[in-house]
C-alpha cells in the first residue's frame, strides 16, 4: 500500500518498490494506491507506507479482516510532523499489528505505549568503506528528498 505508484516516481514510491523486491521470492507482492480493490480477497497481509495517507486503507483492512497482518511502514513526514497533529495518522498507529522505521532513533518518536510495536530496518543502502579523511577537502554528502 502505497501513496505514491511508479509514475509519481518520489520517495514514497522508491519506498514501496524497494520493499516488493524484499519480499518477492518470499511472498506475491503487489502495490496499490487503494484498498480494497479487484484483488483484495486473495490479500493475506497488507504493509502500508504512510501512516495518513494509508488510514482509509488501513481503516478498511480491519473492518474487513480479522486481526493481524497489518505492517505500517513510517515514513519521515509521518514521524516529524503527522503523528503528532492528525488524527488519521494516530488511528493507523494504533490499528497497525506492527510499525516500522527506518533509523534507529524512529521509535522515540513514537506515543511510548508503541514503542513495542516498532522495529527498524534499515533498508537503503549496504555499509560502505570508510573513506581516508583529508585536511585539504571538504568531503560530504547529502541524501534526501529534497
Amino acid at each position: 500500500m502505497s501513496p505514491a505508484l511508479a509514475d509519481a516516481n518520489n520517495g514514497n514510491w522508491r519506498t514501496a518498490r524497494r520493499w516488493q523486491r524484499f519480499l518477492s521470492g518470499l511472498a506475491s507482492t503487489r502495490i496499490i494506491r487503494q484498498w480494497p480493490d479487484a484483488l483484495a480477497d486473495d490479500d493475506r497481509a497488507m504493509l502500508a507506507l504512510h501512516a495518513r495517507r494509508s488510514a482509509p486503507a488501513i481503516a478498511a483492512w480491519r473492518e474487513a479482516r480479522r486481526p493481524g497482518g497489518v505492517g505500517l511502514i513510517l515514513t519521515g513526514t509521518d514521524l516529524y510532523r503527522d503523528i503528532l497533529v492528525d488524527p488519521a495518522a494516530q488511528a493507523s498507529l494504533r490499528l497497525a499489528d506492527a510499525l516500522v522505521v527506518l533509523q534507529e532513533v524512529g521509535p522515540l518518536a513514537l506515543p511510548a505505549d508503541l514503542r513495542g510495536k516498532a522495529r527498524v530496518i534499515f533498508q537503503s543502502t549496504s555499509s560502505r568503506r570508510a573513506l581516508l579523511k583529508t585536511d585539504r577537502y571538504l568531503l560530504a554528502l547529502m541524501v534526501g528528498h529534497l
